[in-house]
C-alpha cells in the first residue's frame, strides 16, 4: 500500500499458503487435460463434460492469472508487483475469473435440470453450439462486470485481497455492490432450485420417462449419475463457500458488524471454492472411471456368486432323503 506516495510492502504469505496456490493450478491443469482427452476420445460433443471442462478452465485461469500474481507478490513484495496499481490488476483478474467460474457452476446445474426435466427436448434446447455460445457469453459478461470498477463504478483496492470496496456508499459504488449481491444470491437460489428439482425428477423418473429408462445401457446410466454427482458436489461447495462472502459484503455495505478479520475469513472461504472444483471433478472422474466400475462390478458379482453357492450348498445339506 502507499503512504505519502511511498510504497510499503505488506506481510508475506506463509509457505503453506503459497504451496496451496501453486497446487491449485496443477490440479486445474490435470482436470482440463483429463476432460479434454476424454472428449477427444469420445469423438462427439458432451454437454455436461464440456461444462465441467469450462469450470476447470475458469479455475485454471484464476490460478494462472490471479494466484500467480499473489504468489509473485508474496515472494517479490507488494511494491515490486506494482504497488496499488498491481493490486488493481489482481482485483480485476480475481473477480473476472471467479465470477466466470461461479456462472459456469450455475450453468452446469441448469444443464442437468433440463436433461431430467425435458429429456425429449434436451438435444434441441441444448445443442452444442448453444452451450458453447452461452458459456462464452457468460465469461465475456464476467469480464465486463469486473471492468466496471475500472471505469469509476466502485474501485479496486479493498483489503489485502484487493477486492472492490465493499463499504463504498457513493451512488455508483452502492449500485455496483447491490447489483453484485442480487446476482450472487440469485445465482445461489437458482442453483438450489435446480438441484432440488433434479432430486425430485430422479425420484419420479420412472413415472415421467416410463419403460424407456430400462433401455439405457449400463454405460449411459453410469455417465448420468457421474455428471449428477459432479453437479451436486460442485454446487454444494459453491453455496457453502459463497454465502459468507455475500453476507460480509452486505454487512459492510449497510454498516452492520464491520470487521476486517471476518471479511478476511469470508474471502478465504470464497477462494477455497475455486480451489476445490478441480479436485472434486477429478475425484468423481476417477471414481466413475470404467476400470474402477468394472472392478467394482466384478467384486459385487463375485460376492453375489459366493452367496448363491453358499445358499445352494446349505439347501443340499438340509435335504432329507426319504427311503422308498
Amino acid at each position: 500500500m502507499s503512504v505519502n506516495s511511498t510504497c510499503i510492502n505488506k506481510t508475506r504469505e506463509s509457505v503453506s499458503a503459497i504451496f496451496i496456490n501453486v497446487w491449485t493450478g496443477v490440479s486445474s491443469i490435470v482436470a482440463v487435460i483429463w476432460l479434454s482427452r476424454s472428449m477427444y476420445k469420445q469423438r462427439h460433443f458432451s454437454q455436461p463434460k464440456f461444462l465441467s471442462l469450462a469450470v476447470c478452465f475458469c479455475d485454471l485461469l484464476y490460478a494462472a492469472i490471479s494466484n500467480s500474481q499473489v504468489v509473485a507478490a508474496s515472494w517479490l513484495g507488494y511494491c515490486v508487483l506494482g504497488g496499488d496499481q498491481g493490486c488493481i490488476i489482481r482485483g480485476f483478474s480475481r473477480n473476472s475469473t471467479m465470477v466466470a467460474s461461479h456462472l459456469m457452476v450455475v450453468l452446469m446445474a441448469m444443464e442437468r435440470f433440463i436433461a431430467l426435466r425435458f429429456p425429449f427436448r434436451y438435444q434441441h434446447l441444448l445443442t452444442p453450439r448453444k452451450v458453447v455460445t452461452v458459456a462464452v457469453s457468460l465469461y465475456i459478461y464476467s469480464i465486463f462486470l469486473a471492468t466496471l470498477p475500472l471505469m469509476g463504478v466502485n474501485k479496486y483496492g479493498y483489503g489485502l485481497w484487493c477486492d472492490f470496496h465493499w463499504n463504498d456508499t457513493s451512488p455508483a459504488g452502492r449500485f455496483f455492490v447491490i447489483f453484485f449481491l442480487i446476482q450472487g444470491f440469485g445465482c445461489m437460489l437458482l442453483t438450489v432450485y435446480c438441484n432440488i428439482s433434479v432430486i425430485y425428477e430422479l425420484l419420479a423418473i420412472k413415472r415421467r420417462v416410463g419403460p424407456g429408462l430400462s433401455k439405457a445401457s449400463f454405460k449411459e446410466k453410469v455417465d448420468h449419475f457421474k455428471f449428477m454427482a459432479i453437479m451436486a458436489m460442485v454446487s454444494i461447495f459453491y453455496i457453502i463457500c459463497s454465502t459468507p462472502y455475500l453476507i460480509r459484503l452486505m454487512c459492510n455495505q449497510f454498516g452492520i458488524d464491520r470487521s476486517l478479520e471476518k471479511d478476511f475469513q469470508a474471502v478465504r472461504m470464497y477462494i477455497i471454492n475455486n480451489m476445490t472444483n478441480s479436485y472434486l471433478i477429478l475425484f468423481i472422474q476417477v471414481l466413475f472411471h470404467p476400470k474402477v466400475i468394472d472392478r467394482f462390478r466384478a467384486c459385487c458379482c463375485a460376492h453375489a456368486s459366493k452367496e448363491n453357492d453358499t445358499t445352494v450348498a446349505e439347501m443340499q445339506t438340509s435335504e432329507v432323503v426319504v427311503p422308498p
